[in-house]
């Protein structure tokens, strides 16, 4: 029997605005090791895409963070990495809203009810600004695997995340996160993040879900 067939199959769940396109350049260099093969997915896979036994690996981040990050993101068209045009709905957003905090205030207001709708169906339906339980559909199924979830990582603590990793999967320790600022898809410096105290309270409403899961996650990493 080869040495390949009698290695794990690991999957690597990108969710958007969480260090994943770093990561993934590591992995893409490394999809063999000594222990696993791994498999390197798109935005668009879920755990509920991956057999039952197979491991999963994914990273995730405060989702308020990722709210900001994933506005300026597609402000931006995901350049200079990518270049992805506006759909018909992101070029009213953006018409609109020029930062977060904008789109997060109109959300809060609904007595400008035209921005406020505008707002909802940005916060809806843009990809980046999405709710988690894409990729893990709900609380009960997540449990429900438990078993397959090799590893979750935090972007807050990336690097030391990553560390751990690279450890349990065999890749070697040399293997570094691109540090630019393309090669990492981060933003440009000197954006207003600021989010101010009705925006946070919307948001944080909003978010509520994704911050239990996020909660829930830590914990089961403090588990292991």
């Amino acid at each position: 029997m080869s040495n390949q067939s009698t290695k794990e199959i690991v999957h690597f769940l990108h969710i958007g605005k969480t260090g994943g396109s770093a990561i993934k350049s590591v992995l893409n260099n490394n999809l063999e090791t000594l222990k696993y093969t791994i498999k390197v997915h798109k935005h668009n896979v879920s755990i509920e895409d991956i057999p039952v036994g197979e491991k999963i690996v994914f990273f995730l981040r405060n989702p308020i963070s990722r709210f900001v990050s994933g506005f300026y993101s597609r402000q931006r068209k995901g350049r200079p990495r990518h270049n992805a045009e506006w759909t018909v709905l992101e070029k009213e957003v953006f018409k609109y809203f020029p930062t977060p905090n904008a789109l997060a205030l109109a959300f809060s207001n609904t007595t400008d009810i035209e921005k406020y709708l505008l707002a909802k169906k940005a916060i809806d339906s843009i990809g980046h600004l999405s709710h988690y339980n894409y990729w893990y559909i709900d609380f009960p199924y997540f449990k429900s695997r438990e078993n397959d979830i090799l590893f979750i990582g935090f972007q807050e603590s990336l690097e030391s995340d990553f560390l751990d990793l690279k450890k349990i999967l065999k890749i070697p320790l040399e293997e570094k996160l691109p540090v630019d600022d393309i090669g990492a898809h981060r933003n440009i410096k000197g954006l207003d993040k600021n989010i101010d105290k009705n925006a946070m309270l919307t948001l944080t409403d909003w978010y509520k879900e994704d911050i239990a899961f996020v909660k829930l996650c830590q914990k089961f990493m403090d588990s292991k």
